[in-house]
């Protein structure tokens, strides 16, 4: 679990710092030493103020750890998580996106009409909503969440809620297997994450987060195209494959199709293919009908779901 109240006092001494350091050099003094990485591989965490689109006041982001390689960060930018002069490389802190496909059940393989994903990565939490038909033709049509250390269903949106907590650690591990949720896995180790390469000459970024333990790999192309504010002359680096180590199973994840157009006036990039495997077999595959990045969703743990769960 992520410590919010720690957070939020970081947040305030990292603007001050960032504040005082801009002075400084306007001053005409001399630019500030940039941070070094702590013997220990990993930051305090220290934010700055940005301007919301829409002239919506300020919002505080985390400036990218000194402990965070060139790699991460060139891979970070690349799909929009990285934005600002102060890089931040957790700017995509939510996402929510449609899509069409299959997914694999106990009684065999459903195949989904439509399936709308709202994820945060920042709790982590998770909501879907599955429609279609089960592999016996009955219907499809479930809402399933997880945030934090808790897992329920629900009848409606944020109603109906019934307690599912033996399904928690299936689902936590899928909030890893899009780009954005491999990333921060791999951002999270900061100084502790390695840069590999596989025999194809492909980059493999692997690190685990210390909130939650999973070990995740991330395969890295590195691709020509027209992309978001890339020219075709400039070499854009997206992750392509991904792999998460949880709780005894391996899942896995590749995506293809990057596009740029399913959020208009929005330099952040998302396949329109995605497949999810696990322990190497089929588990969904996916074909992404819409897209937004940091849309309001929010994950409240119903009463009756903390009252019937084990203590932690």
């Amino acid at each position: 679990m992520r410590k919010l109240v720690v957070l939020i006092v970081a947040s305030l001494v990292g603007v001050t710092g960032v504040k005082a350091q801009e002075a400084s050099a306007g001053r005409g003094g001399p630019p500030p030493a940039a941070p070094a990485c702590p013997p220990g591989g990993y930051s305090p965490p220290y934010y700055a103020l940005f301007g919301q689109n829409g002239g919506d006041g300020q919002t505080a982001f985390e400036i990218a750890s000194p402990c965070i390689g060139k790699d991460v960060r060139e891979v970070a930018e690349a799909i929009g998580m990285g934005r600002s002069r102060l890089l931040g490389v957790k700017n995509v802190i939510t996402i929510m996106f449609s899509a069409q496909g299959t997914m694999t059940e106990a009684g065999g393989t459903a195949k989904l009409s439509k399936a709308d994903f709202h994820m945060a990565y920042y709790l982590p939490a998770m909501r879907m909503f599955l429609k279609g038909t089960r592999a016996d033709g009955t219907p499809l049509e479930e809402i399933r969440v997880f945030a934090d250390q808790y897992a329920w269903n629900e009848a409606q949106e944020g109603r109906g809620a019934t307690p599912a907590m033996s399904t928690l650690n299936a689902r936590a591990p899928l909030l890893k297997l899009t780009p954005f949720g491999a990333m921060w896995s791999v951002i999270e180790a900061e100084g502790h994450a390695v840069v590999s390469k596989r025999a194809d000459g492909r980059t493999v970024l692997t690190g685990t987060s210390p909130h939650d333990g999973i070990e995740v790999s991330v395969t890295v192309d590195d691709q020509h195209h027209n992309l978001g504010p890339y020219t075709v002359e400039e070499t854009i680096r997206l992750p392509i494959e991904v792999t998460a180590k949880a709780n005894g199973h391996v899942y896995g994840a590749t995506f293809a199709e990057y596009r740029d157009d399913m959020e208009p006036n929005a330099w952040v990039l998302f396949p329109r293919l995605i497949r999810w495997t696990l322990d190497g077999k089929p588990f969904a595959d996916l074909t992404v009908t819409y897209f937004r990045s940091n849309p309001y969703v929010v994950f409240p743990v119903p009463d009756v779901v903390k009252q019937r769960s084990p203590s932690f």
